[in-house]
């Protein structure tokens, strides 16, 4: 079971970390659609509670931001429904799913949901410029939580992302300013 769950890690690494090097907000969202369900077995597997509920939630925020045209709700209505959950699952994992509250254990749980609070606002943005700027702040936040529960796919994952964020944002953001006329 452990090989199943790190080779699902590895196959969530590989969608996330091609997320970034699109220029088509969408295909990115797809990707990260990907990434979520792939991860969220993955965490599962690996006993990571917290990991695999907020990767559940980004399945539902994957969807929605895929659609977003069509839902007739404002964004900022949206982003706090999935800011609600993410700070319900915190909750949970203290409470129904037992999880010992430590200083140590408060500080590692809260780190993804950091992270996915950072990638919701970056995907509810309207430019792809966005989503890998708020990689910044995903990719460390997950790579702590992904060290501490051992998911190989999601350390690679995250330093990966990361460093797709930085040439992505290098490639098309950075040399595009260098590019324009002054």
């Amino acid at each position: 079971m452990d090989f199943f769950a790190q080779a699902t890690g590895i196959a969530g690494m590989l969608a996330n970390t091609l997320a970034f090097q699109f220029k088509n907000k969408k295909t990115i969202i797809l990707c990260q659609l990907m990434g979520s369900i792939l991860f969220a077995v993955n965490m599962f597997m690996l006993n990571a509670i917290m990991g695999g509920l907020l990767n559940v939630v980004g399945i539902a925020r994957a969807l929605v931001y895929m659609n977003k045209e069509q839902i007739k709700i404002p964004v900022k209505a949206i982003n706090g429904g999935f800011m609600f959950l993410y700070c319900l699952s915190y909750v949970l994992i203290f409470t129904l799913f037992g999880k010992e509250a430590t200083p140590l254990n408060l500080i590692i749980e809260v780190l993804p949901l950091i992270g996915m609070g950072a990638m919701t606002i970056g995907l509810s943005m309207n430019r792809a410029r966005a989503i890998r700027v708020c990689g910044f702040i995903n990719s460390p936040s997950w790579l702590v939580y992904n060290c501490v529960n051992f998911s190989i796919g999601g350390i690679i994952g995250e330093v990966l992302g990361l460093i797709s964020s930085i040439s992505a944002y290098i490639r098309l953001d950075v040399k595009k300013k260098e590019e324009a006329p002054q």
